[in-house]
């Protein structure tokens, strides 16, 4: 396991437990949503750059992984969340 997909596998983390946090501290939701969404989007840029190299292991995928299935869960669950993110995002 190289140093990118080391990165990318600490930013997945950071991300998933930030997303997972913001759903238990309702006065900080939006700040902990935004930071858990931008580490988990740059752990799966860093998880491109990895893939790109050609780095052995399949560790680089966590992070893609990761990405996309707490947002699926996240539309599946509280689809109207994402919405108040994104509008969030915009002001």
């Amino acid at each position: 396991m190289k140093n990118l997909s080391r990165w990318s596998i600490g930013f997945a983390m950071m991300g998933a437990a930030a997303v997972g946090l913001s759903f238990a501290s309702k006065e900080a939701f939006d700040l902990l949503m935004v930071f858990g969404f931008g580490a988990l989007l740059l752990g799966m840029l860093v998880s491109f750059g990895a893939l790109f190299k050609n780095e052995k292991g399949k560790e680089k995928f966590l992070a893609v992984g990761a990405f996309f299935l707490l947002s699926f869960i996240l539309v599946w669950n509280e689809p109207l969340q994402i919405i108040r993110f994104l509008t969030w995002m915009r002001n």
